[in-house]
C-alpha cells in the first residue's frame, strides 16, 4: 500500500506539472488547441491518481496501527490512550518537553475509524508505547544477557540450559536493550532511570511528523478540487 501510494502521488505531480505547461501556454495564445487535448488528459488522469492517493493512504494509516503504533500516535500527537474510537486532532501545537498538545480541536471519532476502522477499539497513546517499550527493554536485557552466556560457552552442548530458555523467551526484544548502548556499554548494568531514557528514543519528533502529516492531507485535498474542476471543465469543452 505504501510504495502504490508513493507512486500514485508521483503521477498526480506529473499530472499537476502537465497542468501547468498547458496554463501556461493558454495564457500566452500559443499551441492552444495541444494545451487544451493535453490538459484533458492532464485533468483526467490526474484525478484518478489524486483519488488513488487518498484511497491507498487510508489504507497506509490502517496498517500503521497495527505495525508502526508509534509513529501513528506520534503523526496524531496522541499522548494518552484515548477511550475508543479516539479522536482526530484536527488543529493544535505538538509541546514534545511537556507531552501535550496546546489549543487541540478535535473532531470526535474520525481518528478511530480511521486508524482501526471500528468504534470499539483503541489507539495507543505515545505515552502508554513508550511504557511497553521500556517492559520490552527490560525482556531485551535478559535476552542480552543469555545471549553472551551462550557466546561464552564455547560449544553447543556446553551451553547452559538456562540461558537457551531465557534467549527463547526474551530474544525477540535483544534489540531493544541495544537502545541502552546510547547511555551505558553493557545493557546489563543500566539503571531504571536509562531504561527509562532509552525508551523515550523510541518517541520520534512529533510536530514534524504532526505538521507534516497535515500539509499532505491539505495538499492531497487541493489536488482532487484542482484536478476536479479542470475535469469538469474539460467536459463541458469550456477550456
Amino acid at each position: 500500500a505504501k510504495f502504490v501510494h508513493t507512486v500514485s502521488a508521483g503521477y498526480t505531480v506529473a499530472a499537476i506539472f502537465v497542468l501547468g505547461v498547458s496554463a501556461w501556454y493558454l495564457l500566452k495564445g500559443r499551441h492552444t488547441e495541444l494545451a487544451k487535448r493535453s490538459m484533458t488528459v492532464a485533468a483526467s488522469f490526474g484525478l484518478a491518481a489524486s483519488l488513488s492517493v487518498v484511497v491507498l493512504g487510508d489504507e497506509s494509516g490502517y496498517l500503521s496501527t497495527e505495525h508502526q503504533k508509534m509513529k501513528l500516535a506520534a503523526i496524531e500527537a496522541m499522548w494518552e490512550t484515548e477511550p475508543a474510537p479516539a479522536a482526530f486532532t484536527a488543529f493544535g501545537f505538538p509541546d514534545q518537553a511537556s507531552r501535550e498538545t496546546h489549543f487541540a480541536v478535535h473532531i470526535p471519532w474520525v481518528m478511530g475509524l480511521i486508524g482501526t476502522r471500528s468504534l470499539n477499539t483503541e489507539i495507543p497513546g505515545i505515552v502508554e508505547l513508550q511504557k511497553k517499550a521500556e517492559q520490552r527493554i527490560a525482556s531485551g536485557v535478559n535476552a542480552y544477557d543469555a545471549l553472551q552466556k551462550i557466546r561464552a560457552a564455547g560449544s553447543t552442548a556446553a551451553i547452559p540450559q538456562d540461558a537457551k530458555l531465557s534467549f527463547q523467551a526474551h530474544g525477540g526484544n535483544l534489540g531493544y536493550a541495544l537502545l541502552l548502548q546510547r547511555y551505558v556499554d553493557d545493557p546489563r548494568k543500566a539503571t531504571p532511570e536509562q531504561i527509562t531514557k532509552a525508551a523515550w528514543d523510541t518517541v520520534p519528533p512529533v510536530a514534524p511528523l504532526y505538521w507534516s502529516f497535515r500539509v499532505m492531507v491539505a495538499l492531497g485535498i487541493f489536488f482532487i478540487l484542482l484536478t476536479g474542476t479542470f475535469f469538469v471543465l474539460a467536459s463541458r469543452r469550456t477550456l
